[in-house]
């Protein structure tokens, strides 16, 4: 096979994927930034008093069945709360929360990377286990940026990729 070949194939198959069209998304009032698959939207909501973006994906079937959730906002952290205690906090079963399958914390970067999943209850008593990517980056001593992508466990893999962009490419844009 040759190199052409193999470079134009890949090629297409990087066009054809979803995240191919994904663009940059900036908030004007939060000065937030991060990549937004093709066909999601954005939209601003108050959650218990924090200005926190909703990212909707495009299908209904996203949104109901997979019952995909993305929020990022920024926050004060809590009294005594460090990047190293929610560390720890998530290495440990807490409640309907598993412990992570994985934590990485950055110290040097002031950011912390888990996955974990967490169940509850839903109509008719069915228990839901939920996936969750939770990227928590320390911007100043005064304020915390979040983004939580979660879905519904038997669907996360399907739409993995597209969270990730998500979640993985929060930031503050630069002034």
């Amino acid at each position: 096979m040759s190199a052409i070949f193999r470079i134009t194939v890949l090629g297409v198959l990087l066009l054809a994927s979803p995240l191919a069209l994904a663009t940059s998304y900036a908030d004007p009032a939060s000065q937030l930034r991060f990549t937004l698959p093709s066909g999601w939207k954005v939209r601003p909501v108050v959650v218990a008093g924090t200005r926190t973006l909703r990212v909707i994906p495009p299908k209904p079937d996203q949104r109901e069945r997979a019952a995909i959730e993305v929020q990022i906002r920024v926050r004060k952290p809590r009294r005594g709360e460090t990047l190293g205690n929610l560390a720890t906090t998530f290495r440990q079963e807490d409640g309907d929360r598993e412990a992570a399958n994985f934590v990485r914390l950055n110290r040097r970067a002031g950011r912390l990377v888990t996955e974990y999943r967490d169940g509850r209850f839903v109509s008719n008593r069915l228990w839901i286990v939920r996936h969750n990517l939770h990227v928590i980056q320390l911007l100043d001593k005064n304020r915390l940026l979040e983004a939580r992508c979660t879905a519904n466990a038997s669907e996360f893999k399907t739409y993995r990729r597209q969270m990730e962009a998500i979640c993985l490419s929060v930031a503050v844009a630069k002034k």
